[in-house]
C-alpha cells in the first residue's frame, strides 16, 4: 500500500487555508490503520482533500525499504534500521508530504519520526541526540501539527496483530519480538506524550472502534471536527 488521495466532496469551503500533517503512533495492533481510514472519510465528508500515507512507505523507494525492514530473514541493528528509515523518510517528505501540504491537503500518516525516537532511540539504544539530528535532517524540520498516540496493552495489541497476520498471510519480525520489547515501546510512547503534550495526544485504544474514533475527534482542532 502506498499513498492514497481521497478527493474532496463539494460540501462547503473549508476555513483551513494551509495543509495539516496529522500522524498516528502506537504499538503493534493498536488500530492505527482502521482509525486513519475512518478519519479520512470523516474529513473528506466535511469537504477537505485528504491524503493517507505511511512510514516506512509512501513512495516506491520507501515501500522497498518497508519490505526489507519487515522481512523476517533480516535482523538489522537499531542504527542500521534508523539509517534505512531516515533514507525512506527523506524521500517520503520530499516527494509526498511537502507537496501535499503545499496544496493545502490534510495528510494522515501512519507513523512518522516519533516512531524512530521510540523504536530505535528509547528501545533500540541509539543515542537520542543522534536520532533527533537524523530525524531533523530527513524531515527538513517538518513536524506534525498533531500526533495521536493510540495506547493499548501490548498483550492485546500483539494478539490483534498476530490474528491480522494469520488472516492476511503476512508476517513481521517486529510482531515476533518478546512482550518485554513491546512494553518498552509502550513506555516510550507514553514518555513522548508527557514530553510534548501540546502536539502529542494520548487516546486509549482498548474500546470499540467507534469509541476510539470518538476520542480521536475530541483531540482534533475545532476547525477539523
Amino acid at each position: 500500500m502506498g499513498s492514497t488521495v481521497i478527493p474532496a466532496r463539494p460540501v462547503y469551503t473549508p476555513t483551513v487555508t494551509r495543509g495539516w500533517l496529522i500522524t498516528f503512533e502506537g504499538g503493534e495492533g493498536s488500530g492505527k490503520s482502521t482509525q486513519i481510514s475512518r478519519l479520512a472519510q470523516h474529513l473528506t465528508g466535511r469537504g477537505f482533500t485528504v491524503l493517507t500515507t505511511r512510514e516506512p512507505g509512501g513512495t516506491p523507494l520507501a515501500e522497498g525499504v518497508r519490505e526489507l525492514l519487515l522481512d523476517c530473514r533480516f535482523d538489522p541493528e537499531p542504527l542500521v534500521e534508523l539509517m534505512l528509515l531516515e533514507a525512506s523518510r527523506s524521500d517520503h517528505v520530499r516527494r509526498v508530504l511537502r507537496p501535499a501540504l503545499e496544496r493545502g491537503e490534510i495528510v494522515l500518516c501512519d507513523r512518522y519520526a516519533d516512531s524512530s525516537t521510540v523504536y530505535q532511540g528509547v528501545v533500540g539504544g541509539v543515542p537520542r541526540e543522534a536520532v533527533r539530528h537524523l530525524n531533523d535532517l530527513a524531515t527538513g524540520g517538518l513536524e506534525p501539527d498533531l500526533t495521536v498516540v493510540l495506547d493499548l496493552d501490548p498483550r492485546e495489541g500483539l494478539s490483534r496483530a498476530r490474528a491480522r497476520n494469520a488472516v492476511g498471510g503476512g508476517a513481521s519480525r517486529i510482531d515476533d519480538r518478546p512482550l518485554e520489547y513491546h512494553e518498552r515501546v509502550r513506555d516510550g510512547f507514553l514518555e513522548l506524550v508527557l514530553s510534548d503534550p501540546e502536539r502529542v495526544r494520548l487516546v486509549p485504544a482498548d474500546g470499540t472502534a467507534d469509541e476510539v474514533f470518538a476520542l480521536i475527534l475530541e483531540a482534533l482542532p475545532e476547525v477539523l471536527k
